[in-house]
């Protein structure tokens, strides 16, 4: 991302070309490049080789592709000429998911954006479990990580403001646009220390649990690493990625195999419920994960 600034129009124009073709092709052949640029093979070849040197593409024997950063670039790019960021901070945090920095809007509002980053070890375990990726075929890591973000927007759009998510702005290729809460994650955070009742916030946090699933929604891997929480007790639940849609109580997937598996959402919804539960148990809280099953489904 330190590289933008060099680049030229040129430059952007082999970029967006490279990422086009990488809808039909692992790698882009320079054959291929050269007929959707319409410009000669030597100003194609300097201008490839400008976007290896500054690190926006990799390149290989069979042609070339888009690297992490060129694909960054692409998503900064545009969110900078749409007027949505005016500035880009340090880097919030790192997670399975990707990487989150700080931004600040053009109304001098601080804002979070989100990189999805998605390996091809991450996306074969992915087809596993999300079943908006499970008839997709062959996909590189750079398709995978834009649905993953599509499908996340997708979700907080239609949670917030009803469930304390945060505020989904924007969404270009792999990256979400989203409203900054000021907080630390469960995980870290002392509920004594500041002076929260433990009680108090783990039946708000159930509260909000119950909204997403009334509205359609288990977030599917939900723990004290994705609830953010600041000193006055406000949350807001991150990281949707791998939500579960409710349809008659099932959901279906396509495996690897091509079979197609049906799984009972109690099993996810009672893992979130369990996972809660095993960390407000060091505050004194036993509660039945039968019951809060119960109270969230009715």
């Amino acid at each position: 991302m330190i590289y933008i600034k060099d680049m030229e129009d040129l430059d952007w124009r082999i970029l967006r070309i490279v990422e086009i073709c990488l809808k039909n092709h692992e790698w882009v052949p320079i054959k291929e490049i050269v007929k959707k640029a319409k410009l000669n093979q030597n100003e194609v070849s300097y201008r490839i080789s400008r976007l290896i040197h500054i690190k926006m593409l990799n390149s290989s024997q069979y042609g070339y592709r888009i690297s992490h950063w060129g694909y960054d670039a692409l998503a900064l790019d545009t969110y900078s000429k749409k007027d949505l960021i005016v500035g880009m901070g340090g880097k919030v945090g790192v997670g399975k998911e990707g990487d989150v920095y700080n931004v600040l809007l053009p109304d001098n509002r601080n804002a979070v954006l989100k990189f999805h980053k998605h390996g091809r070890t991450c996306f074969t375990m992915g087809k596993r479990y999300r079943n908006y990726l499970a008839d997709k075929r062959h996909m590189s890591w750079l398709y995978s990580s834009r649905l993953s973000a599509e499908k996340e927007f997708e979700v907080l759009t239609a949670l917030y403001p009803i469930v304390k998510v945060p505020e989904p702005i924007a969404n270009n290729r792999h990256t979400i646009l989203m409203g900054k809460m000021e907080g630390t994650d469960l995980k870290k955070a002392n509920l004594h220390r500041l002076d929260l009742n433990p009680e108090e916030l783990f039946e708000e946090i159930i509260e909000e649990v119950k909204k997403a699933y009334k509205l359609g929604y288990i977030h599917g891997d939900l723990s004290e690493f994705n609830i953010l929480i600041n000193s006055d007790g406000d949350f807001v639940i991150i990281d949707w990625p791998q939500v579960i849609e409710i349809n008659d109580n099932k959901f279906k997937i396509e495996k690897i195999s091509s079979k197609d598996v049906e799984y009972d959402v109690e099993y996810y919804l009672k893992r979130d419920i369990g996972n809660l539960l095993r960390y407000f148990k060091k505050y004194g809280l036993n509660k039945d994960l039968d019951t809060l099953y119960n109270y969230i489904i009715n």
